[in-house]
């Protein structure tokens, strides 16, 4: 018997993802879907070439920023997880904002 999430796939006719479409995502978010399928433990140029193409984050609506860049402000070379990658990115983001 197919479970309720199971039958608004069938009727839809589409594979479900979870999340927004790439590129509508904001944030921590963002981040995630340009990394998506990137196994940690990771260094800078593991991420960088996983998000390749992708390396402008939309953080806010307003706001993009670089995830090059961000990278090069931190002193760690290697992360071993997506929420250290997402809490260093995150704080990098917080030290870049006007007082």
């Amino acid at each position: 018997m197919a479970t309720k999430s199971e039958k608004g796939q069938e009727k839809k006719g589409q594979e479900h993802h979870r999340g927004p479409d790439k590129g509508e995502a904001y944030g921590v978010a963002a981040v995630t879907q340009a990394l998506a399928g990137i196994d940690f433990p990771a260094s800078k140029e593991d991420i960088l070439e996983q998000a390749r193409g992708h390396e402008e984050i939309h953080w806010t609506k307003d706001r993009t920023i670089d995830l090059r860049s961000l990278l090069d402000q931190t002193d760690q070379d290697d992360f071993e997880s997506m929420p250290e990658l997402v809490e260093v990115i995150s704080e990098t983001v917080r030290e870049e904002e006007p007082v």
